[in-house]
């Protein structure tokens, strides 16, 4: 974050987020108006935010309490009285419209150089150490197609598959505005908090191959890549629009994976075949009668030995009622719609369905890290919830 400013550090200017070929070009307007959307998040996010917290404590939960002659016992007895707070109703207006804010910034930007993006797309197709492997036939699952996720516009799979357009969405300036450059220059600090985890938590693990599952553009699993160059790393998503974006972004970058447009619950790969298997931000975003499958899945594809690591947010156990409502927003305002139901799950007792012994499973907050001058370097502790298991050997 850049230097403070009335007592509280302000996000940087979307001029430091890092270029590829394929990132659009952008004049001096266009980079204004991204550093205004992320700065009216990131004053949302910490002035108008902790306000929403102070209307329950000081006017909600009284009224609450003396009402019904105690406090709210669940998120849904605080949803029911906060919906009708005005202070809640501007907050989450204002929320709601940063995200659509950011989405008419980059359709503006990917409006006049969409053309262009393509044609650097192309030149790379044949070129680059990525490879990219697409099924035509395969089914992309509702859950995906049926609402923009994130309200992005088309969604992940924009134009029924085809072009890279989703892919572009995606990338530009997407988590660099929403996190105000917390991810790093590439984006990538779930991927390089992974490698962190494994290297402190499985150092025994010298993988030879990875999968990478819901990889989306490549955020998450170039990290991978640069850290374990010794390993093959394949990564899957089920929308090729995103695929062929993160080829070509991979290509630009110069570091090889193997892209392959495959469903997480049932892919193509052998048993026993992979030593890691990870996620980033992917879990909450699969239903889950489907998580259970993609974890089986999981089970299946690992050596005996091998290790599943997923980077996620954190579950609602043990959190107060009120903060357990404020997290909510995201699955009832910003499509998405599982991200609840994660939060409620028994993780130990989804991974131990799918085959694995319980001793091996773990659920632990651990540190963000991003790639610096010096290496990995941790950000803040407790950013990430790490769901680890391991198969038996």
């Amino acid at each position: 974050m850049h230097p403070e400013r009335g007592g509280r550090k302000r996000p940087p200017s979307v001029r430091h987020e890092g270029q590829h070929a394929l990132s659009p070009a952008m004049s001096h307007d266009d980079l204004a108006r991204f550093d205004f959307v992320m700065t009216s998040y990131f004053y949302v996010a910490q002035d108008i935010y902790p306000g929403a917290k102070r209307a329950y404590q000081t006017r909600v939960e009284p009224a609450f309490v003396k009402q019904h002659g105690q406090k709210p016992a669940t998120r849904a007895e605080v949803r029911k009285a906060m919906y009708a707070d005005p202070y809640w109703q501007m907050w989450s207006a204002l929320k709601r419209g940063n995200q659509e804010l950011s989405y008419a910034a980059r359709s503006h930007v990917l409006a006049q150089s969409f053309d262009k993006l393509e044609a650097r797309a192309a030149k790379t197709s044949d070129r680059g150490s990525a490879t990219l492997r697409l099924n035509p036939a395969l089914k992309v699952p509702r859950y995906i197609t049926a609402v923009d996720l994130h309200c992005m516009p088309g969604g992940y799979n924009a134009d029924d598959g085809a072009g890279l357009y989703a892919g572009a969405m995606y990338d530009t300036a997407s988590l660099y505005l929403a996190t105000g450059g917390e991810f790093g220059k590439w984006n990538d600090a779930a991927g390089w908090s992974m490698v962190n985890w494994i290297v402190t938590k499985f150092a025994d693990v010298r993988p030879k191959r990875i999968l990478d599952l819901g990889c989306t553009v490549g955020h998450s699993t170039l990290p991978l890549a640069q850290h374990f160059p010794q390993a093959e790393v394949h990564a899957i998503d089920a929308c090729a629009p995103l695929l062929r974006f993160a080829k070509a972004r991979a290509d630009s970058l110069g570091v090889p994976v193997r892209f392959s447009q495959q469903n997480a619950e049932a892919t193509d790969f052998p048993d026993n075949f992979f030593d890691v298997v990870t996620s980033a931000m992917f879990l909450h975003e699969v239903p889950q009668k489907s998580m259970q499958r993609v974890v089986k899945e999981i089970h299946r594809v690992l050596k005996p030995g091998g290790v599943m690591l997923h980077a996620e947010q954190p579950q609602y156990h043990g959190q107060p009622v009120d903060e357990q409502f404020l997290r909510e927003w995201d699955t009832r305002f910003n499509n998405e719609p599982f991200r609840c139901a994660f939060r409620d799950m028994d993780l130990e007792k989804l991974a131990t369905r799918a085959g694995f012994a319980a001793a091996g499973v773990g659920r632990e907050m651990g540190p963000g890290c991003v790639w610096g001058k010096r290496g990995i370097e941790i950000r803040g502790p407790g950013l990430w919830l790490f769901y680890t298991a391991r198969k038996a050997a």
